[in-house]
């Protein structure tokens, strides 16, 4: 019975959604990859909305469920009947009345198993698509087989782009990159690479920012952002290409997302207990994503404590990259602290290549974790703290530690009341 309530809800969730994209006849942005997408959602809607009138939902909207709810700018009834019931009457006016007025809409467009795509498809038909990359995610038993299967599904996005549609490809991605001479419509490339159309280099990273340089047909722009990690010119890229197909120059594209901030658990500093800094990243992981986190803390201040949750949906690679992780993050922190059940594998590969034993410590939750983390805090240590959402949920640690409690709402990632009733 409750199947088939879910199915009878997504159903008019999705009719009322086309409905409304019928009715404003919107254009529309699809970001799909494998890590990132959310950021880079952001980063467009920074930059196309300083000149346009842009939609995006603040919730990583991005499944069969969620792109409805995102079109119909509804929130989820999570599992409340009454919720879901509000949901659909807001949907209903949504759809035939009300709504914002916007010309644009940023859609998330994520994929856990073979299918998804399609789907999505059926519901909303981007001009403009960027596809960010292709990694180890979603590789648990009834999900992918492969890197190969990911690329598959995922540039089903860019396949059905028109062609008067534009498509925003990261250079530096071998899958992705591969997909340039099978477009038929508008591309960009962007990255580090020689055949990258919106290129970058000069890139220098420090705690006060991320600065460099980028070209496009000639002309050369140089700026700061106020975001940690080199890795971050892979969000901020796609959404300066996404400008540039819009007519904007690039130094307006540039100057564009000088303000942009990203989303709370992604690489966020905090200020935290006893004059110590946290760099939040708990909204999710996956073993390069961390390893990136990693590469950000070997340039903080002072003593480096890495508290690294479970990666899931990993499949039959999750004992070999939580160990490979263990190694890396071994060679890169002071203190390791791991939370979840299979992040026992990193705490034992840390433990087999010689780490601390008494600054390595594995909990099964992230509030025990904390405990023990103010227990051997010193002032001044820089705190890196990366997991994954489900069974983990480490914002619970980064709660515990902030200086500032009381703005737990408004910087840490799953901070509603449905969340908080969640394990």
């Amino acid at each position: 019975m409750r199947e088939f309530v879910k199915k009878c809800v997504l159903a008019i969730l999705t009719a009322l959604a086309r409905l409304r994209l019928k009715r404003l006849r919107l254009y529309i942005v699809g970001v799909t990859g494998s890590i990132g997408k959310t950021s880079t959602k952001e980063a467009l809607y920074t930059a196309l909305s300083s000149r346009y009138r842009v939609y995006r939902s603040d919730k990583s909207f991005n499944t069969e469920f969620g792109l409805p709810l995102a079109i119909l700018e509804q929130p989820s009834g999570y599992s409340s009947p009454p919720g879901w019931i509000k949901v659909l009457f807001g949907s209903l006016w949504s759809a035939f009345f009300g709504g914002r007025h916007m010309q644009m809409l940023v859609l998330e467009m994520g994929v856990d198993k073979p299918g998804d795509m399609s789907a999505l498809l059926k519901i909303v038909h981007p001009q403009l698509g960027v596809f960010t990359n292709v990694k180890p995610v979603h590789l648990a038993e009834g999900q992918f087989k492969d890197l190969d299967d990911i690329f598959l599904e995922k540039r089903k996005l860019i396949d059905a782009l028109p062609e008067k549609g534009t498509a925003i490809l990261n250079a530096d991605d071998p899958y992705v990159a591969g997909l340039r001479n099978d477009v038929k419509c508008k591309k960009i490339l962007y990255g580090f690479s020689e055949i990258a159309d919106v290129r970058v280099f000069n890139i220098k990273h420090s705690f006060e920012g991320l600065e460099f340089s980028v070209t496009y047909k000639g002309q050369v722009v140089t700026s700061t952002f106020s975001v940690l990690g080199s890795f971050q010119v892979y969000v901020l890229l796609p959404a300066i290409a996404a400008s540039l197909a819009q007519g904007f120059t690039l130094e307006e594209a540039v100057a564009a997302l000088r303000d942009y901030k990203l989303p709370p658990g992604r690489m966020n500093p905090i200020p935290g207990i006893k004059e110590t800094l946290i760099i939040d990243s708990s909204y999710n992981a996956s073993p390069e994503a961390v390893k990136e986190a990693l590469d950000v803390l070997t340039e903080s201040p002072g003593r480096k404590m890495a508290v690294l949750g479970s990666m899931n949906e990993l499949g039959e690679m999750s004992e070999r990259k939580h160990r490979e992780v263990g190694r890396y993050a071994s060679a890169r922190a002071d203190v390791l602290l791991t939370v979840g059940e299979t992040a026992r594998w990193i705490h034992e590969e840390a433990r087999l290549t010689g780490f601390p034993a008494d600054m390595l410590a594995h909990f099964d939750d992230a509030e025990k974790a904390a405990e023990h983390a103010r227990n051997i805090l010193k002032r001044g240590d820089t705190i890196l703290v990366k997991g994954s959402q489900n069974r983990v949920r480490l914002e619970k640690f980064v709660r515990k530690l902030m200086r500032e409690p009381d703005r737990a709402e408004e910087l840490l990632a799953r901070q509603g009341t449905e969340w908080k009733k969640i394990q």
